[in-house]
């Protein structure tokens, strides 16, 4: 098991993600329910990752997102993130920060995601353990589709019927 430490709150977690991408100097991933994108670009993430892309880091993320969270990834997109859309989401978070730091959920309730949604997460700087994400995070992004094609058909199909 790596080591680390348990992080047990979304603020916590949003917090440990902007320290890991402050630090970033080449490259973060993510794997995130798209609510938490929202909930991260609140409490600034968007901004430090304009900051990382200015440094020329590389940013990938991936998200199974709905008709609801297009304009989210759209300013995703636009601040030059290369995102993608994965189908049959499983609920998994992690980001990871230079092949060195990260963050993963073990525990994550993404129906009722809010900032007071119970967490459980590894915050970890063992780069084995790093290396274990990354390899879950390449699998992932060989199946996503890319998000501005996933847009393409979202408005395609039209918002849903409630």
């Amino acid at each position: 098991m790596a080591n680390g430490t348990i992080i047990t709150s979304i603020t916590d977690a949003l917090a440990v993600c902007s320290n890991i991408i402050e630090s970033v100097n080449t490259e973060v991933v993510y794997l995130s329910p798209p609510s938490l994108l929202v909930l991260g670009s609140q409490f600034g993430l968007r901004e430090n990752i304009k900051m990382l892309m200015r440094k020329e880091a590389i940013v990938r993320g991936i998200a199974d997102f709905s008709y609801q969270y297009i304009e989210e990834m759209r300013e995703l997109l636009d601040i030059g993130i290369d995102a993608r859309h994965v189908s049959q989401y499983q609920g998994i978070f992690m980001l990871v920060g230079d092949r060195q730091e990260s963050i993963s959920s073990m525990s994550i309730d993404i129906e009722s995601l809010s900032i007071d949604t119970p967490l459980v997460a590894l915050w970890s700087d063992d780069s084995t353990y790093a290396e274990y994400l990354l390899s879950t995070f390449k699998i992932a992004w060989e199946q996503a589709i890319p998000a501005a094609q996933r847009i393409e058909e979202l408005l395609k199909e039209g918002p849903p019927n409630v």
